[in-house]
């Protein structure tokens, strides 16, 4: 009886049992929507930052970064980190790179920049140098070492291929430098990166300085999660070293990546607020629109706990409809934004101070959904208390005669 009387109770007006069926879809369309462009932007900025570029973690010599890059601060005995490294099975793979704090000179200008010597074989184990070029080449062997610039650096010094710069940096004998010659350009989905690193072969590198320095490995655990515990591990093991954590390298970005998922938390909040109001008010009129059918209920003997579970059978019914509409509509959406991705060209420039990309890929993990499934349906309930407690309080005799 009770579920016959709240399977009419439902239908009876369909416009009001609408509004709830798309107020619980359209919370988790959006919470899911917007949850997917949260964990997109999470999951992009590791990639292109911490994946492709600084490792899950890296170790330098313990006065490197408090020096500001000096080359003058190399990893000492670095056979016994290559063996630290090599008999780690945690650890997915690791490169070797000479990085140095340099001014590059040209015929008209001079700029602060970062000199990666690199070795392309090892650096294809994290990503592909290639990948990022798009113009040019990066060809070692030259009499000139080969420089690879960023767009956003050659742009701002006018630079252009063919180019010679002069590179100079504090050296372990004194100041040195060496003339090498642009052959290439590339674009990361970092622009702070594209205007202050510079790329050359390690090999060219070593030629030009007569050394042949590791100022950092990089490296790649299989699993991410656990990042500090392997950095102590590490640590414990090469106490004569210095070894970060990719957020203690790059606290900015860390710091973005915690203040985006403030910033969801409290849109997120505010969806569900805006949901919770608009199923009381729904559900307040159907109460009050049924004060004299509630009221004879209880007077030829319904209980009111049967009352009470009327009540939350039509909001199940309404939320169970209402659930797979919201389901569909967010993979449709994130599904189709995940392939073509977000513009956000239009807040370019504050996107680059965080070193984000301005094309954001949303994608969810399945969790997600029924987490945000199980938030719709848990303020779906909340929301239903209070129209529950207001038909609990109706004096028969009174509703009866209420007109």
């Amino acid at each position: 009886m009770i579920l016959k009387i709240g399977w009419s109770n439902i239908w009876r007006k369909k416009s009001r049992s609408a509004v709830v069926i798309l107020s619980v879809a359209f919370g988790i369309w959006i919470g899911m929507f917007f949850g997917a462009f949260q964990w997109g932007t999470y999951v992009q900025k590791l990639d292109d930052i911490v994946n492709r570029e600084i490792g899950h973690v890296q170790i330098h010599d313990s006065l490197f970064i408090d020096e500001e890059y000096d080359y003058n601060f190399p990893i000492k005995n670095t056979s016994q980190v290559k063996s630290v490294l090599d008999s780690d099975s945690a650890i997915k793979t690791y490169v070797e790179r000479s990085i140095f704090s340099a001014m590059l000179q040209t015929t008209r200008n001079q700029k602060p920049v970062l000199v990666y010597g690199i070795d392309t074989a090892m650096e294809r184990e994290i990503y592909s140098i290639s990948s990022m070029i798009v113009e040019g080449e990066m060809i070692s062997g030259r009499r000139a070492p080969t420089l690879l610039v960023g767009t956003k650096l050659a742009l701002e010094l006018n630079l252009s291929l063919g180019d010679k710069l002069l590179i100079q940096g504090g050296m372990l004998h004194g100041v040195k430098s060496f003339v090498g010659r642009v052959r290439g350009f590339y674009e990361s989905p970092n622009k702070l990166k594209d205007k202050l690193v510079i790329y050359v072969h390690k090999s060219d590198l070593n030629k030009k300085l007569n050394d042949d320095f590791i100022h950092e490995y990089a490296i790649i655990f299989h699993n991410f999660d656990s990042l500090k515990q392997y950095g102590n591990r590490l640590q414990t093991k090469l106490p004569n070293q210095q070894v970060f954590t990719w957020g203690q390298i790059m606290p900015e970005i860390k710091n973005g990546i915690e203040m985006t998922d403030q910033v969801m938390f409290i849109f997120m909040l505010i969806i569900w607020i805006a949901l919770s109001l608009g199923i009381v008010n729904t559900m307040l009129m159907s109460i009050l629109e049924r004060t004299r059918e509630l009221g004879m209920l209880m007077a030829i003997g319904m209980s009111r706990l049967k009352i009470v579970q009327m009540i939350f059978f039509e909001t199940t019914i309404l939320t169970i409809i209402g659930v797979p509409i919201g389901i569909v509509l967010s993979v449709i959406t994130v599904g189709y934004f995940g392939d073509v991705g977000i513009d956000l060209s239009v807040a370019n420039a504050a996107l680059e101070n965080f070193g984000y990309s301005t094309i954001i890929y949303p994608e969810v993990k399945t969790s997600f959904y029924y987490q945000v499934i199980f938030q719709v349906i848990f303020v779906s309930f909340i929301s239903t208390i209070f129209p529950v407690v207001r038909a609990l309080r109706l004096k028969p005799i009174e509703a009866i005669h209420k007109t």
